[in-house]
């Protein structure tokens, strides 16, 4: 990883702030009053987002760049069994590697940081905790409907954090056996947080095309952040 690595990711992301918040602001009309407001209040985070894509720039390169899956998310991964173990054991295989489709194929095929697919993981994560309360609130039984919905969205996000926080440790001691492959801890800790608001704002443009009911989540992720 170079300073013009670095330097690249941050023209990238600083793309993906004004491709998405401008789709955002064209069909804001369109949307229900509860997104809208979060909307308008992303709308209002643009100076923010902006500093924030162009911040890594400023990074002290380190780490690597490899060959990266570039869409990496539960959806790709396929779980194998094993017979002779007890509880199914086995292992995941990985699947897709075409990368993200809407993005160019020339920088699909760029070797990137490995804390790219990291990000997309995690935000998987948020996505299976969201998207599963959405549908149990609706056809889940009586009393799951009659729930404390700010109790069911704190265990939505501790399942969230959980989940990531082991993924996270596997994949650091994964990571151990090439000592040379992710940057020092605060240089990853920040473009990790620089990738998880790229690819939440191609969420977000993902879902006002095609999935306006969930714009939410990625919405809710970059709030977050």
């Amino acid at each position: 990883m170079t300073a013009g690595d670095l330097g690249r990711d941050a023209e990238r992301i600083e793309a993906q702030v004004k491709s998405t918040l401008e789709a955002l602001k064209v069909k804001l009309a369109t949307l229900d009053d509860a997104t809208t407001d979060r909307a308008a209040l992303l709308l209002s985070r643009r100076p923010e987002l902006m500093r924030r894509a162009r911040s890594i720039a400023a990074l002290a390169p380190s780490g690597q760049r490899i060959r990266i899956h570039g869409d990496y998310h539960l959806g790709q991964t396929l779980r194998t069994a094993d017979a002779k173990s007890p509880d199914g054991g086995g292992d995941f295989v990985l699947i897709d590697f075409e990368g993200e489709p809407a993005r160019p194929i020339q920088e699909r095929r760029r070797k990137q940081s490995p804390l790219k697919d990291v990000a997309g993981m995690l935000r998987s994560f948020s996505y299976v905790a969201f998207a599963a309360l959405d549908h149990f609130s609706v056809a889940g039984g009586s009393e799951l409907r009659q729930a404390d919905p700010d109790a069911l969205v704190t265990w939505a996000h501790w399942w969230q954090n959980a989940a990531s926080a082991e993924f996270l440790r596997a994949y650091s001691d994964a990571a151990a056996q090439n000592l040379a492959l992710l940057p020092e801890a605060e240089t990853a800790q920040a473009l990790l947080e620089a990738y998880l608001l790229e690819k939440a704002l191609y969420e977000v443009l993902y879902e006002l095309n095609s999935r306006p009911a969930w714009l939410r989540i990625p919405m809710n992720g970059i709030l977050a952040l």
